[in-house]
């Protein structure tokens, strides 16, 4: 991106943290593989529970490659939005370092087939995932005293929201590093991820595509705030029993509940009825971010009523498989959706040339079926099943996601000469001058 490097900006940067998230996809599923498969896997020999590889692997996940795509779009459209440019390209080089180092050395750890020395490796990894978001305090800083935003802005306080919240990512890695043994600690650290990370960048990146990209106005400007704040409470009411549950304080029954009660309101305050409405009328839009949105509410509902109908001995969806579901596949759809609509922006494609991708949204709904199965039961049920079939079961959304994350990137990733603008369509109209570089950088 010797453009990008030319004018000494963030602009299409967000391509090299796009490709360390696929090169981390792929170390991601090889060895969630390669756990149970191998004859030296974790999961093959006994040494760890397919629900301890879950809690990891969402952890892995969530501040790992999935969180590439979501930082690179930041990197690239916040400059557009603020009308200043809070960051330098020495933090982004900084971030993608840590975040696909990370990853790499969890990656060996669990190959190795040594599950002390695997932990040894964790604690490494997530390490360099909180010092990612060590290198975004200052910018984050500079971001929210700086911020531009007007009482009619189409996405208000919950563009913000997820900068405010990030920054408690380095303690949650920690936390998770230094504690991995202890399935508390990793259910804790799980759950303070998607309250207080993933909850407000889906909320964030929907309402930025489907208020401010697609201009549906899926929730009106004027009542954001009341809704970021109505899900801000839930969290905080959320996060207050999961700590008090991990200290056995009370009992599981209200933080099960409130775990799926959560998402079902994230879902709810996103209107999805009117996504769907928008949908069927317009021709263009990406199917990827509709059909995880979608699914959130469907989740949380599904969660909810599990757990009317036995909260004694709910099942696993109840208090593990929504989480992860949370992540993959919806986390990581409206991440992906989000870059690869913004990819299309700087190749200046026009709408009517651009596909909605609901052949990658077909995957993200094989992926939620196939996932949720094994939590359907009270005891997992990779405990009952062959291991051909267990790693049928696994593989096979993440196999197809993987393939179209590979096809994605050689035929996209890296366009043609000349056919890339560091100022994407539709962003450079949002402000006057129509290059956010022209603004003083503070």
């Amino acid at each position: 991106m010797a453009e990008a490097n030319e004018h000494n900006s963030t602009s299409g940067t967000y391509l090299e943290l796009t490709q360390a998230g696929i090169i981390g996809t792929m170390l991601f599923v090889t060895a969630g593989l390669w756990s149970f498969i191998s004859p030296t896997g974790l999961i093959s020999k006994g040494e760890i529970s397919p629900i301890e590889l879950t809690l990891i692997g969402t952890m892995v996940a969530s501040h790992g490659w999935v969180m590439c795509f979501v930082l690179g779009a930041a990197f690239d459209v916040l400059p557009f939005i603020h009308r200043f440019v809070p960051f330098e390209e020495s933090s982004l080089k900084s971030v993608q370092n840590l975040n696909l180092g990370g990853t790499i050395v969890i990656f060996v750890g669990l190959i190795s087939g040594n599950l002390g020395f695997f932990y040894q490796t964790f604690l490494i990894g997530m390490s360099a995932f909180a010092f990612q978001y060590v290198h975004l305090w200052n910018p984050i800083r500079r971001l929210l005293s700086n911020r531009n935003l007007g009482l009619s802005d189409p996405v208000g306080i919950a563009g913000v929201l997820p900068g405010i919240t990030i920054v408690i990512g380095s303690m949650i890695c920690l936390v998770a590093g230094l504690d991995s043994e202890n399935l508390g600690t990793l259910y804790l650290t799980m759950w303070m991820s998607i309250d207080l990370i993933w909850i407000p960048i889906c909320w964030a990146l929907s309402l930025s595509y489907f208020n401010r990209r697609r201009n549906w106005k899926i929730v009106p400007a004027n009542q954001i705030g009341i809704r970021s704040s109505i899900i801000g409470g839930l969290v905080l009411i959320h996060l207050s029993f999961e700590i008090a549950y991990f200290y056995s304080y009370v009992g599981e029954s209200i933080p099960f509940l409130l775990r799926g009660g959560v998402i079902l309101a994230l879902g709810l305050m996103l209107n999805p009825h009117r996504i769907i409405q928008n949908s069927i009328r317009e021709k263009h839009y990406s199917a990827l971010i509709v059909v995880s949105c979608t699914l959130i509410p469907i989740i949380g509902a599904i969660s909810v009523f599990l757990w009317s109908i036995d909260s004694t001995t709910p099942r696993m969806f109840v208090y593990i498989g929504n989480g992860f579901l949370m992540i993959l596949p919806i986390g990581a759809g409206i991440a992906t959706g989000y870059i690869s609509t913004l990819h299309e922006d700087h190749l200046h494609r026009r709408e009517e040339n651009r596909t909605n991708g609901w052949p990658t949204s077909i995957i993200v709904l094989i992926a939620t079926v196939s996932i949720s199965g094994p939590f359907l039961r009270e005891k997992l049920i990779f405990e009952t099943l062959s291991i051909q079939i267990r790693t049928a079961i696994i593989a096979l959304p993440f196999l197809l996601a993987l393939f179209r994350m590979s096809t994605w990137w050689k035929e996209e990733v890296i366009p043609k000469k000349g056919s890339w603008q560091r100022i994407p369509m539709f962003w450079d109209e949002l402000h006057e001058p129509l290059d956010p570089y022209e603004f003083e950088s503070e």
